[in-house]
């Protein structure tokens, strides 16, 4: 393969394909990794006899990123408290829909609430689902790309598809309404105010913070807003989780914002919000998955 054609199929299907690689690994360089293995697989294939080059390299992907999340199958088992996805800087507000299973929606979709539901599955069935619902691929290919029966396909997809529903907010937020619960929970936080950030939080509030067994995070899912909110203050005083400059950004698709000094970038965090309160609370500490940001430049995806 050396044609001018074959190199500008691959590169219109390249952002599809790393938002495919990203949903599936969760990593930012995996997900680079996996796009130029398919590349490579690409150029050395006959591509004259390839009817689908989009579909044939979504196939390539989905297979090459389930033999990655076997691979390090220990490794995730392992992992020092809660497991986050590494955040993605992004320039596009996640899509909405009235169905969460929309292709469009979900072709586009990197947010917390989608990634980790993706996280709850195992490879095979999260392959099914994107490839079903991002690039709309018949379930005869879809089987045939798998190894499974068609029924097998359907039954994963419908999985997937409910666990989705379960887990999304009942509305969505506007970004203004995320923007003002973050500038709210940052400022209370810093005051060590836990009575305002009690107040910000729903009762049932979730706190996942990921540290990878490398900074200061909490080891397991805290769960209501008093317990949240006690930990917050304390962590705003005996850490340095909110000191620097604040950054507000668009993180997967979301406001969010970080905090950075000159040398790097201390922490980000995200949140959803459901019925004006801050419902679940995404705070990235590993020091690792945070220097991949200092290479991204602020705003793109």
């Amino acid at each position: 393969m050396n044609t001018t054609t074959d190199t500008d199929a691959f590169e219109a299907a390249r952002p599809d394909l790393l938002r495919l690689a990203y949903r599936m690994t969760g990593g930012r360089a995996e997900a680079e990794d996996i796009v130029q293995d398919a590349w490579l697989r690409w150029a050395r294939s006959e591509t004259g006899d390839i009817q689908n080059p989009r579909a044939w390299l979504s196939r390539t992907v989905a297979r090459l990123s389930i033999d990655h999340l076997r691979k390090i199958k220990t490794r995730r088992e392992t992992y020092v408290g809660p497991w986050l996805p590494e955040p993605v800087v992004t320039d596009m507000p996640v899509p909405t829909s009235e169905d969460p299973g929309h292709s469009i929606e979900i072709a586009q979709d990197v947010s917390w609430a989608l990634m980790t539901v993706l996280e709850t599955l195992k490879p095979e069935e999260r392959a099914a689902f994107l490839l079903r619902e991002a690039f709309e691929m018949p379930y005869p290919e879809l089987a045939a790309a798998l190894g499974k029966t068609e029924d097998a396909c359907r039954q994963m997809v419908s999985r997937a598809k409910a666990r989705l529903r379960d887990n999304r907010p009942r509305f969505e937020a506007t970004d203004e309404e995320h923007e003002t619960l973050l500038t709210a929970f940052a400022d209370a936080a810093r005051a060590g105010d836990v009575s305002a950030l009690t107040r910000l939080l729903t009762p049932t509030a979730t706190l996942t913070s990921d540290g990878g067994g490398k900074a200061t995070a909490a080891l397991r899912v805290m769960e209501g807003a008093e317990e949240i909110a006690k930990l917050t203050a304390h962590i705003a005083k005996t850490a340095d989780a909110f000191e620097g400059e604040t950054v507000p950004l668009r993180i997967n698709g979301r406001p969010g914002f970080l905090i950075r000094t000159p040398e790097k970038i201390e922490v980000s965090y995200s949140i959803d919000v459901e019925d004006g309160r801050i419902a679940a609370l995404y705070i990235m500490r590993n020091p690792d998955k945070l220097a991949r940001l200092m290479d991204q430049p602020l705003g793109t995806a």
